[in-house]
């Protein structure tokens, strides 16, 4: 123990994150607390304090954290399989909107429910995520035979997806002779059932932390999670290891296209009861953030997710009391996250003194 004790370092890799992390959270809720000074002047304090402690005030208001999460890890998993790949695709925005929309076909069609609810839930969950995984193939296969460029495809995806998705909702899916674009309601055995009593929180918490470990165990425990990550580090390796690079992207594709669109599924069964997306969810951009905050760790992912969902839920129920707070200032603390925690260059030069300094010492 004492030999452990004394190789501790917090310029070592693991203790450097951990820091660069908590440097960088503190840097970001430093900066909103220096805008609300700005905004508010008198009631700064007062009001960050409350910004922070809001949803732990009680159990409905901290379920309501734990749902808001539940759609962020789902796009930082499936986003975080790509950049370990060394893409930077954003389709999951679309994925996530059009396997809504298959999803809510599944679930407003009596001929395909069993009236079972474990069994009907499942098969819209897994339907949405199979559409989603097809859906997925489109810019894993455009990428790897033409080698185009991954982010535009997608953005360019997302907009086809929803044009195509609106289109099936107004036309097949929403209720003759009522305004508006909301589909029929979903049968009750396709919904997912309520996990905590007078909460929102319903089993699909379960399905994300299940999805969390999954991919956990397939990065770091299998041969296809070692390729993957090798990948990332360098593109060439798949093809000098005797691996198809055209079949690793495709599986990556397919992969992540599955999990986005188990994560609509899981969104519009466990929270809604009907579909009346409008407009896309916002998950692209989302899923990257949640991906670089967690540093492409399943782990990471999950507490990026909740901690982003516990300030915008801290926000969210303050600004509907409070005059001088809106849900968007919790972009500034998105960004700088963003910003620092992505940043190479952020307390590098801490760590450099540090460096010689033990060298020094040592010598």
């Amino acid at each position: 123990m004492k030999n452990k004790s004394k190789n501790f370092k917090w310029t070592n890799e693991g203790p450097f994150e951990f820091l660069r992390i908590m440097a960088s959270i503190f840097t970001a809720l430093l900066v909103t607390f220096i805008v609300l000074c700005v905004v508010t002047k008198s009631f700064a304090l007062n009001i960050f304090v409350d910004l922070l402690t809001y949803p732990s005030r009680s159990m409905f208001y901290f379920g309501y954290v734990l749902v808001k999460m539940i759609p962020l890890c789902f796009a930082g998993l499936a986003t975080l399989l790509y950049f370990r790949t060394g893409l930077f695709n954003l389709s999951t925005e679309g994925v996530f909107y059009f396997s809504g929309v298959v999803a809510t076909w599944v679930a407003v069609n009596p001929n395909i429910m069993t009236g079972n609810e474990i069994l009907d839930s499942f098969i819209t969950i897994m339907v949405a995520g199979v559409a989603g995984a097809l859906i997925a193939l489109i810019p894993g296969f455009l990428k790897a035979k033409l080698n185009a460029d991954e982010m535009v495809i997608s953005l360019m995806l997302n907009s086809i997806l929803f044009g195509i998705g609106y289109y099936i909702v107004l036309t097949y899916l929403a209720v003759p002779g009522i305004s508006g674009t909301a589909s029929a309601d979903f049968i009750d055995t396709a919904r997912l059932t309520k996990l905590i009593p007078k909460t929102q929180v319903h089993t699909g918490l379960i399905i994300m932390f299940v999805m969390v470990v999954l991919v956990y165990i397939l990065l770091f425990k299998t041969k296809l999670g070692y390729a993957i990550r090798m990948t990332g580090l360098n593109k060439n390796f798949a093809k000098y290891s005797g691996m198809s690079a055209f079949g690793l992207f495709m599986v990556v594709h397919l992969l992540a296209g599955f999990i986005g669109g188990m994560g609509s599924g899981v969104e519009l069964m466990g929270l809604y009861k009907k579909f009346n997306w409008s407009s896309l969810p916002g998950l692209g951009f989302t899923g990257a953030l949640m991906a670089n905050i967690g540093k492409n760790h399943p782990i990471g992912v999950l507490i990026a997710a909740f901690g982003i969902s516990y300030l915008r839920a801290g926000a969210q129920l303050l600004a509907n009391s409070n005059p001088f707070i809106d849900i968007s200032m919790i972009s500034i603390v998105e960004v700088i996250l963003t910003l620092l925690i992505s940043s190479q260059y952020f307390l590098r030069a801490w760590r450099s003194k540090q460096m010689l300094k033990e060298e020094q010492k040592n010598g």
